[in-house]
């Protein structure tokens, strides 16, 4: 029998020859039928896949463009260069920067007032968060009758966290996953166990005064525990105006250095002169020297409302042709500061009106979450919302790279010009107590025993 293998006869009448004139011919029509096979898959599918290619696009283009016009903006930062971050692994880099760093000698690292934890969207009914702020570990909860609830996280029982697979029961308690210890969020106490007939009355968890305004969560933090003694306003502006986005930055700096920036009129001249570069050492390019700011700003603190300060800007935007300034636009701010860790920006162009809620939460000593929520009118393109976020954001990310290397100076060397710098750093004392906590930066940690004297902050 005659076995064929690839188009070669099994048996050995054919000489050397004529192999090499059968294999010759043989891979010439393999050649011709490949090359025909390419000629009718270019023809075939080579010339639809490039319509798809254009489909694509055009819905590419399409979301984009939606994105662009519709969809609100969400910008979240961790790290903004610290000193020693000049490559290689981003976290190692980081840590190494801290751990060199000269903090200097600090105030309480956590002061009284209200902090922002959550957004009202973020807990719906029925729904428990896991939150850490202030050093705490917290369960932000909301129960069936749509109150938002604050308490400390770990059952005193066996240390679970019922904040990670807790049940909120009824209008507003919050059940343990462990052994199902039910905790009021009115008091903090302990209000069942299933498998026993007395619950301890010592069984609580600390309770944290919340309150929810301008569709925001916020708790209240006091070193002493004494109840709230003011409240965060209501915007009007909001129940019209419409969210076009928010950017959030986690600056590695003490909490007094972000708010203090109101009364810093100096910094406002020198450091966020340039538009659109966030790169502080690279600010004497072209461009810069082209478009800068120009700002002018009051700071005072409320004589009635001991919590509230009030802040004007007006920036004016312009371009500099052969030493001539040529105006572009201008930008007029009223500021509101309401305690440590709030403000309220009301923002008035020739285009478009809008509010900026700014919160600062500590989450640990040195490291806090600023986050910047904007709101505009409903008839401003959010485009245009969008391109003075990103500016914003510009102008935040250029301060947060000095915080992230500075050396905190209690006793700065200051110029007569720079008196409102020293007026908001007394006003911001009356949010330190005696028992305000302390860090000890050798050790790393928090010191929250009492003190008999306060440090002149």
């Amino acid at each position: 029998m005659n076995y064929c293998y690839g188009g070669l006869p099994s048996n050995n009448t054919l000489g050397v020859g004529s192999i090499r004139e059968f294999t010759s011919l043989h891979f010439s029509q393999l050649r011709d039928g490949i090359l025909d096979n390419m000629s009718t898959y270019s023809t075939s599918f080579m010339k639809p896949s490039v319509s798809h290619a254009i489909g694509f696009a055009a819905l590419l283009l399409l979301y984009w463009t939606w994105q662009l016009l519709f969809s609100p903006l969400d910008i979240f930062r961790e790290e903004i260069e610290f000193a020693e971050l000049k490559g290689g692994r981003r976290r190692k880099a980081r840590e190494i920067s801290l751990r060199r760093r000269v903090i200097g000698t600090l105030p309480p690292v956590y002061p009284n007032g209200w902090f922002h934890l959550l957004d009202s969207t973020d807990v719906g009914k029925g729904e428990v968060k896991s939150i850490f702020a202030m050093g705490e570990h917290l369960a932000v909860f909301r129960g069936s009758d749509g109150e938002v609830k604050v308490l400390n996280a770990y059952c005193p029982h066996l240390g679970a966290n019922m904040a990670e697979g807790g049940r909120v029961v009824g209008s507003g308690c919050l059940e343990c996953p462990f052994h199902g210890w039910v905790f009021s969020g009115e008091t903090g106490k302990c209000v069942d166990i299933p498998y026993s007939r007395k619950v301890p009355s010592e069984a609580a968890v600390r309770k944290w005064p919340a309150d929810e305004v301008n569709g925001k969560i916020y708790f209240w933090y006091h070193c002493d525990r004494k109840e709230p003694d003011w409240i965060i306003p209501e915007i009007s502006q909001l129940n019209t105006f419409k969210y076009a986005g928010r950017t959030e930055h986690i600056v590695n700096a003490h909490v007094q250095e972000i708010p203090e920036n109101a009364a810093d009129f100096a910094h406002l001249g020198h450091l966020h002169k340039p538009v659109f570069s966030s790169d502080v050492g690279n600010s004497h390019n072209i461009v810069s020297e082209f478009l800068q700011h120009v700002i002018e700003a009051s700071w005072s603190p409320d004589e009635e409302s001991k919590h509230r300060a009030t802040m004007h800007v007006e920036d004016n935007i312009h371009c500099t042709v052969k030493g001539f300034r040529i105006p572009i636009k201008k930008l007029v701010f009223d500021v509101e500061q309401l305690g440590p860790g709030n403000v309220h920006i009301y923002v008035n162009t020739a285009y478009f009106k809008g509010v900026l809620i700014q919160t600062i939460t500590p989450t640990e000593p040195m490291v806090q979450r600023l986050r910047h929520s904007f709101y505009i009118h409903p008839m401003v393109p959010l485009a245009f919302a969008k391109l003075f976020l990103i500016l914003e954001a510009t102008q935040i990310e250029r301060d947060i790279k000095v915080w992230n290397n500075k050396k905190y100076e209690t006793a700065p060397m200051l110029v007569k010009e720079e008196a409102a710098l020293a007026k908001h750093r007394r006003w911001f004392k009356q949010f330190y107590q005696e028992n305000s906590p302390k860090f000890d930066s050798e050790n790393s940690s928090v010191v929250t025993t009492n003190l008999k004297n306060l440090y002149e902050w």
